[in-house]
Formats: structure tokens, sequence, C-alpha cells
């Protein structure tokens, strides 16, 4: 009986073992952003493996078509967009609280 639960333990403990290698070990997209210079301001795309996966002129979840006033800002907005991406979060939705912090103003 010992001897069962042995077994079970060890296939138990491998399966995870393959488990945890399978997710460290997975090659991670390849995500880069570009800030973009607009006719209003300033936007961003991130690439995948150089493809355009999002293209962003406009601040996000605003209404109208408003573009960031500075590169840093679209900088900013991009980056915590592609951190979401990063972890799995499709679509990468930024509330206005977010963009707040992250020092875009939302208009009303």
């Amino acid at each position: 009986m010992k001897r069962k639960h042995l077994q079970s333990a060890v296939v138990l403990l491998l399966g995870l073992a393959i488990i945890t290698a399978y997710y460290f070990l997975r090659p991670k997209p390849n995500y880069e952003l570009q800030t973009v210079a607009t006719p209003t301001g300033w936007g961003y795309q991130v690439m995948l493996d150089g493809e355009p996966v999002i293209d962003q002129p406009t601040i996000p979840g605003q209404a109208g078509h408003r573009s960031f006033v500075s590169e840093e800002q679209a900088r900013r907005v991009g980056q915590r967009v592609m951190s979401k991406l990063r972890l799995g979060q499709f679509p990468p939705t930024l509330t206005p609280r977010e963009l707040a912090e992250l020092g875009v103003p939302i208009q009303h």
C-alpha cells in the first residue's frame, strides 16, 4: 500500500515539475512600445514581434479623439498596456482611475 502512495506522489511531483518548467521556460511574447507623433499630439503602438497589435493614436476610453499632450504620457500609458498584455489580459482595458494615476487628465 505504501508503494502505491509513493508512486502516486512521484507522479504528482513529476507532473507539477513539468507544468512549472513549461510556465517558466515557454517563450514570452516579445512586445515593444513605440510612441507616435499625431497631428494633434501623441499616441502609441504596441508591437508583437515587429507587427502592430495595438495602434492607439488617442487616449483610450475617452470620448472624442483626444491625443496625449506629451510623448511621456503616451509612453506611460503604453507601458501599462504592455504590462497587462504580458499578464494575459486582452483587451488590456484601462480605467479612468488608471489613466489619472498615469498623469493623463480625464475629460468629463
